[in-house]
């Protein structure tokens, strides 16, 4: 695919934050990409990218690999993470509440 469609594939999603687009071009790609090829991908500026792939690590949506790869992780684990923090959160309000 290349960049225009990807970007205009973004745009017609309504990708507005930078984290989302890394995300979302992760998970088109279907693969393991380099910090500098998401930054050519995206047109962003590397620092961008880099400090949103730090935040999307910590909240465990991607993962570096060998070599400073990263990939996003697997839908089946952010549907996972996802049924977790609603049944904790429901656990909460049934003790509050």
């Amino acid at each position: 695919m290349s960049k225009k469609r990807v970007l205009k594939a973004l745009d017609s999603l309504g990708v507005r934050t930078s984290a989302f687009k890394i995300l979302c071009y992760l998970t088109f790609k279907q693969g393991e990409l380099k910090p500098s090829e998401i930054s050519e991908g995206l047109g962003m500026k590397a620092g961008t990218v880099r400090a949103r792939l730090s935040e999307l690590k910590e909240a465990k949506l991607v993962r570096t690999l060998r070599d400073g790869y990263v990939s996003n992780i697997l839908p089946y684990d952010i549907l996972m993470r996802i049924y977790e923090e609603i049944r904790r959160e429901m656990k909460e309000e049934r003790k509050s509440g």
